[in-house]
């Protein structure tokens, strides 16, 4: 049986939605929420906008989960000017430098550091997305007992 106020699957004999903790329709045929609905309430759930959520001083949303992509992008980018960088400060210093720098050190240089920025970006990740599902498991366990209460 689905909700009708935002459209999440239920069990046949619920009583109350798990998502949203709408009294869920007996009468068969008025399980599934319209079409509008549904719509409605995928794009209410994208949440805020980027510049909202950045300039939000109550830290209800979270932006670093926005700009992953751009944080390990610029790491990829200053990977690769370190290396540079290396491989030039070698070949001013002599040409046996320059090309054990271009051949080995810079490349190895580059790699641990992508790899680096890498994993410590995957661990703020990690860190947000566990904050989020605890967010909704609480949600729901909210939702559950005010229910019970009832």
């Amino acid at each position: 049986m689905f909700c009708t106020n935002c459209g999440a699957e239920n069990k046949d004999d619920a009583k109350f939605c798990v998502k949203c903790g709408q009294t869920i329709s007996e009468v068969p045929g008025e399980g599934r929420p319209s079409t509008a609905k549904v719509l409605k309430d995928e794009f209410s759930q994208k949440g805020v906008g980027f510049f909202q959520a950045l300039f939000d001083f109550s830290f209800t949303e979270f932006v670093t989960s926005k700009i992953i992509k751009l944080l390990y992008g610029l790491t990829i980018f200053f990977a690769g000017i370190t290396a540079l960088i290396l491989i030039i400060i070698g070949f001013s210093v002599h040409a046996g430098a320059g090309i054990v720098a271009l051949l080995i050190f810079a490349p190895l240089i580059f790699l641990i550091s992508v790899i680096y920025g890498r994993v410590i970006l995957e661990i703020i990740i990690v860190i947000f997305r566990i904050a989020e599902h605890t967010a909704e498991i609480a949600k729901q366990g909210r939702i559950e007992k005010k229910h019970a209460d009832e």
